[in-house]
């Protein structure tokens, strides 16, 4: 119970430092919402928020998936297929894809850990 403010703060930490990298990446391109991720992002969210009894998850998820919903018409406005990108965008969405898949699975380790009384 003693590492858990780490944890917290480490948690802060890195969603700090990710909201600055999407602050630099805003400056630079101009675009309109993706509804269709942001569609997306609320279902899974409402889905993971269901099991965790995590209901600040599942109300968020719910707030997203109906922003999304409500604007379907806007959703292949801003949609962008891989094969179009350019290759520095296709480098810079996989490095993103590749670090939060890794943040996702040391989350996932530290969950099972805790769970388990290792931490």
């Amino acid at each position: 119970m003693g590492n858990t403010p780490w944890i917290i703060i480490t948690i802060g930490i890195l969603i700090i430092l990710l909201g600055l990298l999407a602050v630099v990446i805003k400056k630079k391109k101009k675009a309109p919402p993706d509804y269709y991720a942001l569609y997306w992002v609320g279902i899974i969210w409402f889905i993971v928020g269901v099991p965790l009894e995590n209901y600040g998850l599942l109300i968020l998820g719910l707030i997203f998936a109906v922003i999304g919903m409500t604007n379907k018409s806007k959703w292949k406005t801003n949609r962008q297929k891989w094969d179009v990108l350019a290759p520095k965008d296709k480098n810079l969405r996989l490095a993103i894809i590749i670090i939060l898949g890794i943040l996702v699975l040391a989350g996932v380790v530290v969950l099972v850990m805790v769970r388990k009384g290792l931490l």
